[in-house]
């Protein structure tokens, strides 16, 4: 396991910055979006008394965007959800399988709903947004994006720390613009 982590370190670090890159540009970009179309609804309502609705879909697309953008940046820094201070309490090697064994959860997890959300293609790909008329399925795109990022991600940090135990977690510096 060492042997196959330590080559293919180099390669992990690589997707860990390129991936972290562009989705902190897609974060920026999807809030630029969301920032727009409702400045512009503004905009028409206050000075000619008429909005618009197509502003709501582009607000929640962008929204999911940003959302699964924020969770895939998180796991980058090897850091999500957990109690601290209750698995803080336990011995060291306790600790090393709890924190693995978590980390196998969330990867389960984001797998199962990377499966669902291609399953859902299929069934939304009949229907249209109702102000827009794009194709609904393009709903599901930050999804199935952030959920394979995850996975990934998560699967690198638990090859990682299965093959170097002692090893403290490699975060991923951050892109630019977020520095």
């Amino acid at each position: 396991m060492r042997k196959l982590v330590a080559r293919l370190d180099g390669s992990f670090d690589v997707y860990l910055k390129t991936s972290g890159f562009l989705l902190n540009w897609i974060a920026i970009f999807m809030f630029c979006v969301m920032l727009g179309a409702n400045s512009y609804n503004i905009f028409m309502r206050s000075v000619f008394e008429r909005g618009t609705m197509w502003h709501q879909e582009i607000s929640i697309m962008a929204a999911f965007w940003i959302y699964f953008a924020a969770y895939g940046l998180l796991s980058k820094e090897d850091g999500f959800i957990r109690v601290e201070f209750v698995v803080d309490q336990f011995p060291p090697r306790v600790r090393l399988w709890n924190y693995n064994l978590v980390r196998l959860a969330v990867i389960v997890f984001h797998v199962s709903l990377l499966v669902f959300s291609i399953n859902t293609y299929k069934m939304v790909s009949y229907f249209e947004t109702q102000y827009l008329e794009w194709p609904e399925f393009i709903i599901y795109i930050p999804l199935t994006v952030g959920t394979f990022d995850i996975a990934v991600t998560e699967t690198i940090h638990l090859l990682r720390s299965l093959a170097y135990p002692d090893r403290p977690p490699v975060i991923a510096p951050l892109p630019p613009a977020a520095a």
